[in-house]
């Protein structure tokens, strides 16, 4: 394995990487002393937030983020303004859309999820939530050029400032608010914007060109991947859901803690889709299949290589990483976590399935997949939950993401004769070229001094 071949992968991968483990570290840090300084009910809440702005990014960059990467990568340079205004028209409107609802629903929302709290939370959050216009533009243009380093730092200042502050109150107060918290939250953003910004500069071609052809075509291709994510979102979260309304905020904190800690297992997973993404759109424009398949094939095995020794660590010792992350309160949650790292197997399929499927020009497939396995994935979860406790949806989770790998590898498989054990081929193959390729970069160069 030649370090010319894997160049763009790892130059990529690199500042990817680090931008998408500084989001989870950070995350994993305030868990750590939020479970010390924050009663479960707090954390509840808090958790509760995180999911409702998870459902705001995933909206907001699933209308916008694909397509800007898509177009501006198979566009011809002179219609790049008409791509980039068109995003920053989509990006504002449904923004302050999204104000708009969230400031008019919250309330019966929260009542319904037996957490009132929710409500002044979201209300201070919004000013946060429109600052986030500009910055979510400027990473979306240096993605869709490749470039993750500015989108790196800006992430490590916006995460890093909140942390910060969140450790200088709790050494202070040896209490965090959840006043406190959105408020550090609201600040992160402010800083990672104009970081941001001063990366993003050289990208920006400061001209403003309404287009009604590239704003509709890119509302059409992006209402897709709206729909894809907004229903992997209500699959992923389903279960935190239905828990909070049948037993309240203190046990969507024991679920937060454990979807904090598979998030950490999962980074792999996001950070060869952003960079599969705009490589998968490139190879479909000379239609060669073969070259998309491999890809596909080689980013589940990387990601099952990295991922699998973490997952059956946590698996097999689940109360001691519990006792590390949270505590005596919530070593309870084991049975949770375990459920969380065995339907997390998964995920590398599923999610490269919808790598694939948007940068190839079919996200209606994968918008309807996910859609479906979305609604049953409610209906087993509401069913389980009633029929086995708390643990009930979880296990309707794992169970609907089972199903969801059957039909998602079945399609890979017709498409492109994608191959599931091609993947366990690359997983395997991974380890000697990783050996391979750190001999290349650093031993042998030790050695040569």
């Amino acid at each position: 394995m030649s370090e010319k071949k894997y160049a763009y992968w790892l130059k990529s991968g690199v500042y990817s990487g680090l931008q998408k483990l500084t989001v989870v570290l950070f995350g994993f840090g305030t868990v750590m002393l939020l479970t010390r300084s924050t009663d479960p009910a707090d954390m509840g809440v808090w958790s509760l937030f995180l999911i409702f702005i998870g459902y705001i990014e995933t909206i907001r960059s699933s209308l916008i983020k694909n397509a800007v990467i898509k177009y501006l990568n198979s566009s011809e340079k002179s219609e790049h303004v008409y791509v980039n205004s068109a995003a920053l028209c989509l990006n504002i409107a449904i923004t302050v859309a999204m104000a708009a609802l969230l400031a008019a629903f919250i309330l019966p929302l929260s009542i319904y999820l037996n957490a009132p709290a929710l409500t002044q939370v979201i209300y201070i959050f919004l000013p946060g939530l429109l600052l986030l216009i500009p910055f979510s533009h400027f990473e979306w243009v240096q993605n869709a050029n490749a470039d993750f380093k500015g989108v790196f730092w800006a992430y490590m200042i916006r995460q890093g400032t909140s942390f910060v502050l969140i450790v200088a109150d709790y050494l202070i107060h040896k209490h965090v608010t959840l006043l406190s918290l959105i408020i550090y939250y609201n600040a992160g953003i402010v800083l990672g914007t104009i970081i941001s910004y001063f990366f993003a500069r050289r990208f920006l071609l400061k001209q403003f060109r309404y287009s009604s052809k590239w704003l509709s075509t890119m509302w059409h291709f992006g209402k897709y991947v709206f729909g894809t994510n907004l229903s992997a979102s209500v699959f992923r979260n389903t279960d935190q859901f239905i828990v909070s309304s049948l037993h309240g905020t203190g046990i969507v904190a024991l679920y937060g803690v454990c979807v904090r800690i598979s998030n950490l297992v999962d980074v792999p997973s996001q950070v060869l889709g952003d960079i599969l993404f705009p490589k998968s759109a490139e190879v479909m424009k000379s239609g060669d299949l073969n070259k998309v398949k491999f890809y596909y094939e080689k980013a589940v095995g990387v990601v099952m290589a990295i991922c699998i020794p973490g997952s059956l660590f946590i698996f097999l010792f689940p109360k001691f990483v519990l006792l590390v992350v949270g505590g005596d309160k919530y070593v309870e949650a084991a049975q949770l976590l375990q459920l969380t790292m065995a339907y997390g197997l998964f995920l590398p399929f599923i999610k490269q399935f919808g790598t694939i499927m948007d940068s190839t020009g079919a996200p209606k497939v994968n918008f309807l997949v996910m859609t479906v396995t979305a609604i049953v994935n409610i209906g087993i979860c509401s069913v389980f939950a009633r029929q086995f406790g708390i643990p009930g949806a979880a296990i309707g989770t794992m169970t609907s993401y089972f199903l969801c790998f059957l039909v998602t590898s079945a399609i890979l498989h017709k498409r492109f004769n994608a191959s599931i054990i091609n993947c366990f081929r690359y997983m395997f193959q991974f380890y000697p070229e990783a050996y391979q390729l750190f001999q290349q970069r650093f031993l042998l160069k030790l050695k040569a001094r």
